[in-house]
Formats: C-alpha cells, sequence, structure tokens
C-alpha cells in the first residue's frame, strides 16, 4: 500500500484530469448542429390560413426573422393536421418579410471577396450602421479607404450610393473605388446605374431561396415593397409589407440621389478608367451645381492623383470650402503646393474628425511626416498609435522619433511590441533586426547588441544579424570580438551563396582600423568585383590603403578604376534613364558618389601630387554635384594651381576679346626698372609713348622710323612726332623698330619708372615702359590678395590673363568675383565668365577631352539665362 494512504479509500488512478467541458450540464456532447432546412409553421389569423417562419434562417450574411405567406383560398372548417407539408404546393401571397444583418456579419462574408483589391491579401474590412445608411472601410498595408453609404429603398430594390469617400494610398479617385468596392461586394445581384449599386428584386431572391429549400412554393410578391431600412446598433433591419407605403428618404439618402443624378454618368467613367472624360462631365455637373462641395471632391481627386494640377485642384476645393476643412483631399493638396503648415492643420483636423481608426492613424502619420520640431512630430505619433495600435508604421515612425529624442526606454517598449505582434520566427526576426539596425544607426550600441541577440535566437544562422551584432560590438569597443563575428558572418554568407560585398567592405574596415592590417584589408576590399553596389567604396578605401602603404601607384590604379566606373555609369544612364536601378555603382546617390570622387582627388593631390588626375575627379564630381560649394571651390583651387602647366605656345599672342566697359578706377601698381636689353628681339617691338598731360590735339599720323642696315655704332631716336590721344588696345598705329638690325645696343629709351599710375584696360601703357604681362600678373594679384574686395584690380587682373590666354586662372578669378560681388560686379563679370567657359569647351573638345568638354558646357548651359 502506498505510504499515506489510509485504509478504505481508493487510490487515484494517474491519468487526465475530466474535462470540465464534459463535467457541465449535458455531459459535454457536442451541441446540435443547426438544421440547414428552415422551420414552417401555419398561423390562422382574422380568418386566413398563412405560413410562418418558425425560427430565423440565414441566408449567407443575411439572417431572415420574420417570413408571412397567405394562402388564399382556403374555406373553413379545415384540417390542420398534415401541418405545413399539407399546404407547401399551394402558391399563396407574401404578406411580410424582416431581414436583419449584423455589421460583423457583414465584413466577414465581403472581405474575401475584396482580396486584392487594396494589396495582396484580404484587407481590414469594417461595415458599421450609421444614419440611413453604412460606414464601409477597409486597409491594406499603409492604403486605407473609407467611404458611407446612403441606402435608398425602392418598390423591391435596394439602392447603395457612395458619398464622402476619402484614403490614402491610394492609386485611383476614391470615389470610383468606392464604387468598385461595392460592386465586388455586391457581385452578380447588383448593377451599376448612374453611380448608385442597384439590388434588384432583393425581396423575390430571399423568398425564393429560402420555401423552395423548406420544401414549399414559392409565393407571389406583387405589391409587396419595402416598407423600411433601419441602421441600429450594431446591425442593419430591412421590413417589406405588402401594400406599404413608400418609406420616407432621410437627408442622406435624398442628398446622394441628387449627386447621382449630378454626377452619375461621371462616376461610371471613373470607374470604368476613363479619367479625362470624367473630368470633363464633373466640370459639366459643376456648371449645373456649381460649388458642390462632393462633386468638387471627385474633381480635385482626379486633378490630384493626375500629378502636376494641384493648383488647379486646389482653387476647385477652394470654391466650395476652405481648405483646411477639405480633410484628407485639403491636406494632400497643401502639401503638393508647398505649405507643409497648412497641409499639417488640415490633417490634424481630418484625423481628429475621422471614425475609422486606421484612417485617422494614417492621417497623424502622414501630418508627422511635415512636422519640423520633434515634439509635434511624436505628439502626432502618439495620437495615431492611439487610434490604431496596431499598425506598424506608425510603431516604426514612433520608434525613430523617440530615438531622435533619446526616449530609449519608450523605443524598446514599441520594439518589443512589435515582436510580440509579428507572427512566426521569420517576422519576430525581422522585427527585431530592424529595431536593432535603428538603434545602432543613433548610436544606442548596448541595446542594439540585444536586440541583434534577440534576432539571432529566431536566425541563428544570418549573415547579416552577425554582421550587426559585429558592428554593435564594435562601437561598444568590442572590436577584437567584433572581427571574429564579422569573419562568421563571412563564412555564412559564402555558405548560402549570398552576396558578401557588404561584408567584404565590413570586414576590411575592420582590419585597417582594428587590427591595422592594412595588406589584409586592401585584398579584401579589391576582392569586391566591378558593377557591385559597394564597389565605388572599395575602390576608394583600396586607394587610400594603398597610400598610406607607400604603393602610390597602386593608389593611383585603384582611384582611376573609380573613376572609370562613374563615366561609365553615368554614360549608361545618359543613353539609358531607368539604368540607375538597384545595383548600379550610382544606387548611392549623387551626393555619396561625389563625396567618394572629391576624396579620391584629395588623395591624388596629397600622395601623389598629380594635380591633373585630381581635376579630372573634381570635374567628375561637378558633373554630379554641380552646385555644390565645397567641389566647385576645390576644382578653382585645383585648376588655378595646374594653369600655369598649361601654357600658351610661344610666340602665340592672343587677340583681345571685348568686353563690357568697366568703370574708370585708378590702380597704382609698383614695378622694379626692368635692366636694359643689350640686344633688339626677333619680332618688332611695340613701344607706346606716354599719354601726355595737355588736352587732346588732332590725331596726326604715326612716324616709323626705319634703322639703317649698315652698322653704326650707335642709333639715335627719331624725333618725337606730335602725341595725340590714342585707343589704349591699338598698337599697330605706335612707333616700331625694324628687327632687321642685329645691333646689340639699343636706342635711348625713355626712363623707366618705379611707379606706373594706370586706369583700368590701360595695361599697353605699362608695356610701353618694358613690363610684361607676367610680371603685371603677379603684382596684380599680390595687390587682389591684400585687398580682395577691389573689384577694379580684379577686372584689371582679368585683362591681363585674358591677354596671357590663362582661361582656367582666368575662370576661376571671375567665378570667385561672381560669388563675392554686389549685383553691378555680377552683371560685368557674368559674360565674360560665359565667353571663358566657351572657351575652354571648345579648345578641350578640340584637343580630344570630351568629358573636360562636357563639363564647361554643363556650366555654360546652367548659367545661360
Amino acid at each position: 500500500m502506498a505510504a499515506g494512504q489510509r485504509r478504505g479509500r481508493s487510490a487515484r488512478a494517474l491519468g487526465l484530469s475530466p474535462s470540465l467541458r464534459a463535467l457541465a450540464p449535458g455531459g459535454g456532447a457536442a451541441p446540435r448542429p443547426p438544421d440547414d432546412r428552415p422551420v414552417l409553421r401555419l398561423a390562422v389569423s382574422k380568418g386566413a390560413l398563412a405560413i410562418e417562419l418558425g425560427e430565423p434562417f440565414a441566408i449567407g450574411p443575411l439572417r431572415v426573422t420574420e417570413l408571412v405567406v397567405r394562402l388564399a383560398g382556403i374555406r373553413f372548417p379545415v384540417d390542420l393536421s398534415g401541418g405545413v407539408a399539407r399546404f407547401r404546393h399551394r402558391r399563396g401571397q407574401l404578406a411580410r418579410l424582416v431581414v436583419e444583418a449584423q455589421g460583423t456579419e457583414l465584413a466577414g462574408w465581403a472581405a474575401p471577396r475584396l482580396r486584392g483589391f487594396l494589396g495582396d491579401g484580404a484587407p481590414q474590412l469594417i461595415i458599421a450602421p450609421i444614419e440611413d445608411g453604412a460606414l464601409v472601410a477597409l486597409r491594406s498595408g499603409e492604403a486605407a479607404l473609407a467611404f458611407e453609404v446612403a441606402v435608398a429603398p425602392g418598390e423591391r430594390a435596394l439602392r447603395l450610393l457612395p458619398e464622402r469617400a476619402r484614403g490614402v494610398g491610394l492609386a485611383a479617385p476614391p470615389h470610383a473605388l468606392a464604387l468598385q468596392a461595392l460592386s465586388m461586394m455586391a457581385g452578380p445581384h447588383g448593377r451599376i446605374v448612374e453611380g448608385a449599386i442597384v439590388l434588384d428584386a432583393a425581396i423575390e431572391r430571399v423568398v425564393r431561396l429560402l420555401l423552395p429549400a423548406a420544401g414549399a412554393r414559392a409565393p407571389a410578391v406583387a405589391g409587396v415593397q419595402w416598407a423600411s431600412v433601419v441602421a441600429e446598433a450594431g446591425r442593419f433591419r430591412a421590413e417589406g409589407a405588402l401594400d406599404a407605403a413608400p418609406p420616407a428618404l432621410g437627408d442622406r439618402a435624398l442628398r446622394a440621389l441628387e449627386a447621382a443624378e449630378l454626377a452619375g454618368a461621371a462616376d461610371e467613367l471613373a470607374l470604368a478608367g476613363g479619367l479625362d472624360d470624367a473630368r470633363r462631365v464633373y466640370l459639366a455637373a459643376l456648371e449645373r451645381a456649381p460649388r458642390h462641395p462632393e462633386i468638387s471632391a471627385r474633381l480635385a481627386w482626379i486633378d490630384l492623383l493626375a500629378g502636376e494640377r494641384a493648383e488647379g485642384a486646389l482653387s476647385t476645393v477652394v470654391d466650395a470650402m476652405p481648405a483646411v476643412d477639405a480633410g484628407l483631399l485639403g491636406g494632400a493638396l497643401l502639401e503638393a503646393v508647398g505649405d507643409r503648415d497648412g497641409a499639417f492643420s488640415a490633417l490634424a483636423r481630418a484625423a481628429h474628425a475621422e471614425p475609422y481608426g486606421p484612417l485617422a492613424a494614417l492621417a497623424w502619420l502622414r501630418a508627422a511626416r511635415l512636422a519640423d520640431a520633434l515634439d509635434v512630430r511624436l505628439d502626432a505619433l502618439n495620437l495615431g498609435v492611439a487610434r490604431a495600435p496596431g499598425l506598424d508604421a506608425l510603431r516604426w515612425a514612433r520608434i525613430e522619433a523617440r530615438l531622435d529624442v533619446a526616449d530609449v526606454r519608450g523605443a524598446l517598449a514599441d520594439a518589443e511590441h512589435l515582436e510580440a505582434a509579428a507572427r512566426g520566427a521569420e517576422a519576430r526576426h525581422a522585427a527585431s533586426r530592424r529595431a536593432a539596425e535603428a538603434f545602432l544607426a543613433r548610436g544606442h550600441a548596448a541595446d542594439a547588441r540585444a536586440l541583434f541577440e534577440r534576432a539571432l535566437r529566431y536566425a541563428p544562422e544570418s549573415p547579416d544579424v552577425v554582421a550587426g551584432l559585429a558592428r554593435s560590438l564594435r562601437a561598444a569597443g568590442e572590436g577584437r570580438r567584433a572581427l571574429d563575428l564579422l569573419a562568421r558572418a563571412r563564412v555564412l554568407a559564402a555558405r548560402s551563396g549570398a552576396t558578401a560585398g557588404a561584408l567584404d567592405l565590413e570586414l576590411g574596415r575592420g582590419l585597417a582600423e582594428i587590427a591595422g592590417d592594412l595588406p589584409a584589408a586592401v585584398a579584401r576590399v579589391r576582392a569586391i568585383p566591378p558593377g557591385a553596389p559597394e564597389s565605388l567604396e572599395a575602390r576608394l578605401l583600396e586607394g587610400r590603403w594603398c597610400a598610406e602603404l607607400g604603393d602610390l601607384g597602386g593608389a593611383s590604379v585603384a582611384l582611376g578604376r573609380l573613376r572609370d566606373a562613374v563615366e561609365l555609369a553615368l554614360q549608361d544612364r545618359a543613353a539609358d534613364p531607368g539604368s540607375a536601378r538597384a545595383g548600379s555603382p550610382l544606387v548611392g546617390g549623387p551626393a555619396a558618389v561625389a563625396a567618394l570622387l572629391a576624396e579620391a582627388a584629395e588623395i591624388e593631390e596629397r600622395s601623389r601630387g598629380d594635380l591633373l588626375a585630381a581635376q579630372r575627379h573634381l570635374g567628375l564630381a561637378l558633373r554630379l554635384r554641380p552646385r555644390d560649394p565645397e567641389i566647385a571651390a576645390a576644382f578653382r583651387r585645383v585648376s588655378g594651381e595646374l594653369a600655369p602647366q598649361v601654357a600658351p605656345p610661344r610666340g602665340a599672342r592672343p587677340s583681345p576679346a571685348p568686353r563690357p566697359h568697366a568703370t574708370e578706377q585708378r590702380i597704382e601698381v609698383h614695378v622694379p626698372a626692368p635692366p636694359r636689353r643689350r640686344s633688339i628681339p626677333p619680332e618688332p617691338v611695340v613701344v607706346a609713348p606716354p599719354p601726355a598731360p595737355s588736352p587732346p590735339i588732332a590725331r596726326t599720323p604715326a612716324v616709323t622710323a626705319p634703322i639703317a642696315p649698315a652698322p653704326a655704332p650707335r642709333i639715335a631716336p627719331p624725333p618725337a612726332p606730335p602725341i595725340a590721344p590714342r585707343d589704349p588696345g591699338l598698337l599697330d598705329e605706335m612707333p616700331t623698330f625694324d628687327s632687321s638690325d642685329t645691333s646689340t645696343d639699343l636706342p635711348d629709351m625713355p626712363p623707366v619708372p618705379n611707379s606706373v599710375t594706370l586706369a583700368e584696360g590701360q595695361a599697353p601703357f605699362v608695356r610701353a615702359f618694358g613690363v610684361d604681362d607676367e610680371l603685371l600678373a603677379e603684382r596684380l594679384a599680390d595687390r587682389l590678395r591684400a585687398d580682395p574686395t577691389d573689384h577694379g584690380v580684379a577686372m584689371a587682373l582679368a585683362d591681363v590673363l585674358e591677354r596671357l590666354g590663362r582661361d582656367l586662372d582666368l575662370l576661376a578669378l571671375l567665378s570667385a568675383r561672381l560669388e563675392e560681388g554686389d549685383e553691378a560686379a555680377r552683371q560685368e563679370v557674368a559674360p565674360r565668365r560665359r565667353g571663358v567657359l566657351a572657351r575652354l569647351a571648345a579648345r578641350a573638345r578640340a584637343e580630344g577631352r570630351a568629358a573636360e568638354a562636357e563639363l564647361y558646357e554643363m556650366l555654360l548651359h546652367a548659367e545661360l539665362p
């Protein structure tokens, strides 16, 4: 006997405990299945015999609660012992019919019929009774649609008229989608007539389904019409009676019928996809009923979804109502025209007034995206989560907002809610991983590590999660452990056959920055193939690390491959604008690629001193970001340093280009006296006499004094002719010397002053004293560096640079004046800068540098008025 067991008591057998359901009354027997045949009974009332429905009977989502069929031509007394079976073959007259439907049952029945309507799968559907109709709302993902249905009963038909349709994330006008949803739910029982879904012969359909199922003959329904349609708490009730008076229609039904008569044809066109024809018919309806709010909204939705018509659509709405009172439509229109504050107000009002929770929550989500202040954004997201706690998009947005305000505890609570709401290991893994990435991106390494570890619980062989855990450990200072995890993630990726470019890039960074093994890091990033999304960054890192190792040739090759890959991608994008898809080297965006090129130019300039390669990198970066000030400044600086290396051919004298008249300003330039030359130059020397202090006199011909061919110990200068005012730009009228003389002595020249005062544009006067343009450019540049705001000195320097043919230096100078000068200076400088760009483009194209020519042409077209 078992210890502790008392005599007289049987030991309790080990086994399953008795079921609580079996202890209930009835012994736990299964309930009797409902009969699939309606129950009928005979009834005698006021000397007439009738067949009635014994208990409610369900027909789909409908439930018939009352049915009375009068049997005519029966004389009393009558034997009723046979029951209904004795009279089932007689054709009676329907006297009364009552049909009810629960909103939840209607939604459960109709949702599968709407599969694929807003997205994949069946949407979440709500059908709720309201006054004189119903509210129909459905959501799938971040797309939601809500509209009201006015029920207008006829004699034996029911008319369903949608109105006030609104939505978020829709690809078609909401009213057209509302009509389509009602049509899909009605199926073959309904037809579209002037923008309404008409359920013809609804009474006949009900009795023909019910009575034959009970073995009785369908009655006559002539004279029976709907007496009332009532929307009560949670259910709909429709009553039909013989010779009943037509029901009185409510305000909602009357308003919907009038709108259908005005715009029913346009509604059918919009449902069929003919939006342009529908728009034209809506405009005609507005002429008949000006400022009709419902028709104005339907027209504005078409213009909004068509694109680039936001202003016209907003004017249509404003004619009928204030834009902030137009609900989601007003918010979308105000956002489209750039009024973010007005759009926020309109969306907030719409969200407060919206009875459908998910749609109100999505409105708050859109309003939060428009808010610049973090507290306002977070308040909007809190209100949205309160309306729809199960909406994932709002939770994710609130996680990011809470992390932005350093509310780590609240963000963790949202992350746990999302993980708990997910169904299945794969969904929970994705939720934990996404939350971990968000925490890591904002520097919360410890919390990110915990979330990555939770994600590994559901997918321990995921290389992405292992790599994320490694990044979080590295951010927390555990670099060695991070390297081990990165190596494991690389092995897992290779085992699964997944692309490992991102892992190779991350592992290369770890080897370089943690282990200090630059050769191994170079090998890792060099293994990333061309065309991969990470290939551009890999080429830059390869070039950077090769330069640090002293392998300048390898660095140059890697950076050249970076530049070639970007140029090829730009050519492909120009040939096919749709080529910048996922996997393209430019998928990171123009700003990121331009930053890579700018760093490559810095490496070329700092490590190798190759200014030409740096200029090519910066020029390519300018093609991606033409208005980036830092890249433009670096390009001007490198081009200015590179300009002296590209000197014009010896003996070439560019002709002065016409330029606008500059403001007269006197500039004093101090130049040293040049040494007296002892030989005659091989080309004619043009000497201009100094300007006379006396008033201008009549012009006289210039005198040319040839040098005698016979050798002479000294050549006397010719007598000075009368001085006449001359154009400073003309040199052909100045006294010249014949170059045929080979004497080593020069004629007596006037003394060269140590200080020259000249007006802008009078550089030939300085050259008359033997000061060449190179020396003058240097002195003017010194003056300009001493006072960068001196516009006169800048323009004089521009003249000298233009004569010297130093167009790159001239471009840098004019670009600086264009950015720093006032409006008058910009008007003077802009035409000259366009001329320089045109010359540079023509020269580059003539010398076969097509990419450089395209850069100059792009800058030129950007400045054309």
